[in-house]
């Protein structure tokens, strides 16, 4: 169970860079930022009961569900309008660090001005009584990113999925010329039912100067066009965040790339044994087998080079904004999609046999007309409903176990199943599929051996 936080996971929260790192004017400023050292520390012990007292009876603090370097993140319930939302406070030992709470109030601030699914809304704001900030979230229950890249029990399909939503949020975000600075797996939080967050706007900064809302307010950065202590991950950034120069839309874009890599190859653009060494790659945008390895991948091209052009090591290089990079990826889905229309077409009008595309999450995504004939059902009923609904409730396992293999990538040859018909009695199916790696769908075509209630 996890919330819509910006805070990094205990396995995230590691030091960003080390004492002795390359020389960087910014690194100081960044090693001594509490929200880049490891929490794993005598301060969790001493905080480790740190209930905060938020000074009204509206919100009750339920649990502990997740603990940073900066926050604590508590579930708690709304008794005024009820629900379940997520709290966060700032750690007691933070409270007179003016850096702190800058970025502190930046986020809840950014957040709010950044209307848009993509980001998590902030309910309320105030303080406790011992003065500590703290702001009131949609609570938001799920796994990020990084958990589902290290499951790796999610297809490629629903995984560039979850990318396109981040780089739609993004998009609206470098519309309104605000950056995010950090943005990484961990950083993108995926709800119960699909819904795709980007978290952790404390970095977040304007590309120009704020718009008169925010003039006035210490809480904002001036603007990227100056040179900034260097905050972010390393594995992640872009040559110039890591050397500390000015910043613009384009470092986001090297983020989205490095998010890409990672579900096209499973690993960052950077690597190393340890933060020297990946800070130090970052310094000098060394990633070299990376870029061997996204050449030599089994994944489609269109996305190989997307990932290539945002991991460029010059900007001019590098998609504009992250309205581009949207662009590319939904240019790649509409042409999958042209593709298994293409490929269906050869094959649906002439085929005698049953033959159809199904997606990996159980459900028919296009049937030829001899499912009709053959079931008795409307297209439209067998493209609504898991298929599993028509299937024998004896032969329901050992079909699991067959998309099992599909998911896996292993051909089913001859797999046979009862069907049940519009009229109630079952047919006996013959199926012969396979998935297709690149589009993450099964082309599959079954054959009646006969009509009985008896499979064999």
């Amino acid at each position: 169970m996890t919330s819509s936080d910006d805070l990094r996971n205990s396995d995230e929260a590691k030091p960003y860079l080390p004492a002795a790192s390359p020389p960087c004017p910014q690194t100081t400023a960044l090693d001594a930022h509490p929200s880049h050292s490891n929490v794993t520390d005598q301060a969790d012990v001493d905080f480790e009961f740190d209930i905060p007292d938020l000074g009204s009876e509206r919100y009750e603090l339920q649990a502990e569900i997740q603990r940073g370097g900066v926050g604590l993140i508590f579930r708690a319930f709304d008794r005024q309008l009820p629900r379940e939302v997520a709290v966060k406070v700032l750690r007691a030992e933070h409270a007179n660090h003016p850096l702190i709470l800058r970025s502190f109030a930046n986020e809840a601030r950014i957040m709010s001005y950044l209307s848009h699914p993509g980001v998590t809304p902030v309910y309320e704001c105030g303080h406790c009584t011992d003065g500590r900030p703290f702001h009131v979230m949609k609570l938001i229950d799920g796994a990020t990113l990084s958990d589902l890249l290290h499951r790796r029990k999610v297809s490629c399909s629903q995984l560039l999925g979850v990318f396109f939503d981040i780089c739609q949020t993004m998009a609206f975000a470098h519309s309104r010329g605000v950056i995010h600075s950090d943005l990484k797996p961990g950083n993108v939080m995926v709800g119960e039912f699909g819904e795709v967050n980007v978290t952790d706007w404390g970095s977040a900064r304007f590309i120009n100067e704020p718009p008169p809302e925010f003039a006035a307010s210490i809480a904002i950065e001036a603007s990227s066009t100056e040179p900034v202590p260097v905050h972010g991950t390393p594995d992640y950034m872009s040559p110039e965040q890591a050397r500390g120069k000015p910043l613009d839309l384009r470092a986001d874009v090297f983020g989205l790339g490095a998010i890409l890599c990672e579900i096209l190859i499973g690993h960052a653009p950077y690597e190393g044994k340890t933060v020297r060494q990946i800070y130090a790659h970052a310094v000098r945008g060394s990633m070299n087998s990376t870029l061997a390895g996204l050449e030599n991948c089994n994944n489609n091209r269109e996305l190989v080079r997307l990932a290539k052009r945002c991991l460029s090591t010059s900007r001019r290089e590098r998609p504009a904004n992250a309205g581009e990079v949207a662009q590319a990826v939904a240019a790649y889905q509409d042409s999958a999609l042209r593709r298994i229309e293409s490929d269906m077409e050869r094959f649906f009008d002439l085929s005698l046999d049953l033959f159809c595309i199904a997606d990996l999450q159980g459900f028919f995504l296009r049937i030829n007309s001899n499912f009709s004939r053959v079931l008795g059902y409307s297209t439209d009923q067998l493209l609504s409903r898991p298929f599993l609904d028509f299937v024998h409730p004896d032969d329901i396992n050992q079909t699991m176990q067959q998309m099992e293999m599909l998911n896996a990538e292993q051909p089913v040859v001859r797999f046979r199943n009862r069907y049940r018909t519009s009229d109630g009695p079952y047919v006996v199916l013959e199926w012969t599929a396979k998935t297709i790696h690149d589009e993450q769908v099964v082309f599959a075509v079954a054959r009646v051996v006969t009509a009985t209630n008896r499979l064999f």
